[in-house]
């Protein structure tokens, strides 16, 4: 269905599917006139509630075609001249609104993506207020796009009075741009390459200055190889200094406790000394 077709289905979507009863033999008469397959009235039949089935008819006549909406309007008119007389109704509603719908959608693209591409997205100046005169919108897209093409050939370096460039578009005009940058960046880089192997062809040898550097390679080497010896002996040596930290833990243990049976003994043997004297005292 068109735009204006499909608005008035939308603007009585809700009256057939409160009024309208999709009964068999009204699902027949639409096969019969082909305004749905047999595979839709299928569809449709199955839905288990007459509301269900209204809203599965509503979403299979959009797809259907322009000229299945004035049959349809005609199907409706002996049982459901309410619905039939509304759609008739809101499509000449359409008809008549579409012009403005038209000229409001073309301001929402101006505004919103061609202004934005030209002038910028700060740049509110450029904007057209909602009530523009079709008119002056025309002059203004004109206009606009004209501003678009100038300053897209200057940003190409394009002269826009170049005869070569008026029958090209302007995504080939860009191809053709990338095209020149790449050719120009692919000869510098050969240049570039042919003076490095020039530079390299140009320096002389110094044997002595070779000589030494080799010299220093070894010495590094050795060095390499002391630090390696002296790490492996450090490693060794942690070892065994951490064994005898272990060691002196274990022997100050002993010694403290042999220091404290020594204090037992003391005094056990001071005890024993002083119960002999009592009893030599005694005697």
């Amino acid at each position: 269905m068109d735009p204006k077709q499909l608005r008035a289905l939308n603007q009585c979507h809700r009256d057939i599917l409160r009024d309208l009863d999709i009964d068999k033999q009204f699902l027949l008469s639409l096969y019969i006139d082909n305004l749905i397959t047999e595979a839709q009235s299928k569809d449709i039949e199955h839905e288990t509630s007459r509301r269900a089935k209204a809203s599965k008819l509503m979403e299979v006549l959009p797809r259907r075609g322009p000229s299945i909406f004035p049959q349809f309007v005609n199907k409706l008119r002996r049982d459901y001249s309410w619905i039939a007389g509304k759609l008739d109704t809101e499509y000449e509603k359409a008809q008549k609104e579409m012009p403005k719908d038209i000229n409001s959608k073309l301001i929402d693209v101006i505004n919103n993506q061609l202004c934005p591409l030209v002038y910028g997205v700060d740049d509110q100046n450029s904007l057209l207020p909602s009530e523009t005169h079709p008119g002056h919108l025309v002059n203004q897209l004109s206009d606009t796009v004209h501003t678009l093409q100038y300053r897209s050939y200057r940003a190409l370096g394009i002269s826009t009075r170049d005869p070569a460039t008026t029958y090209m578009s302007l995504p080939r005009l860009i191809d053709r741009k990338v095209h020149s940058l790449q050719n120009s960046f692919n000869e510098m880089k050969s240049s570039l390459s042919e003076e490095k192997k020039k530079n390299k062809t140009n320096i002389p040898v110094d044997k002595k200055s070779t000589k030494e550097a080799t010299k220093m390679k070894k010495e590094l080497e050795k060095m390499k190889e002391a630090n390696k010896k002296l790490d492996s002996s450090l490693k060794g040596r942690n070892k065994k200094i951490q064994s005898l930290s272990c060691e002196n833990l274990t022997l100050q243990t002993q010694n403290r406790q042999l220091r404290d049976r020594v204090e037992e003994l003391e005094k056990e043997a001071l005890v024993y000394h002083r119960g002999a004297m009592i009893t030599e005292w005694r005697m």
